[in-house]
């Protein structure tokens, strides 16, 4: 989207990035609704006489059986309105820090990183998540010559 919105120069200035940040939102938000209606049946503490739902599986399967399909896009302009902007805002702020505060992950300009996955973690929750972050943590420590506190990980 942000090379639809740049201009002949192929720059994105604030104004083609958060246009770009904001339609960018519109699928994102309209297409989780059903997954917020159900997110919203599961969070809400039943009152006597209302439906009650044992899970995400259970509580689709009643909204479909009571109210029918379009019961999951109940309320979607109305979040689609709501989450653009914040979409356009969230991502407009990352990419003025990410041209504030650019950071080298040791990769030379038009070539692929070298990353390898983790093949045997020793925590499913941290697939790629921590070893991806220790490597933004070390590369923001080498440009800034910063030094992060470290602490050893406890396994739960």
């Amino acid at each position: 989207m942000k090379k639809f919105t740049a201009d002949s120069k192929g720059k994105n200035g604030v104004a083609s990035l958060f246009i770009s940040a904001f339609l960018a939102g519109v699928p994102a938000a309209g297409l989780l609704t059903p997954a917020d209606v159900i997110k919203t049946r599961l969070q809400v503490k039943a009152r006597a006489g209302q439906q009650t739902y044992s899970g995400i599986v259970d509580c689709a399967r009643k909204i479909y059986k009571a109210e029918g399909f379009r019961a999951y896009w109940k309320g979607a302009p109305v979040r689609v309105f709501r989450s653009s902007p914040q979409f356009g805002v969230t991502l407009l702020t990352y990419e003025l820090l990410q041209r504030m505060f650019p950071v080298d992950f040791g990769a030379k300009k038009g070539s692929t990183a070298n990353l390898t996955p983790m093949t045997s973690p020793q925590n499913p929750d941290l697939i790629g998540g921590f070893s991806l972050a220790k490597a933004s943590f070390a590369a923001t420590e080498r440009q800034y010559n910063l030094v992060f506190p470290s602490r050893p990980i406890s396994r739960c």
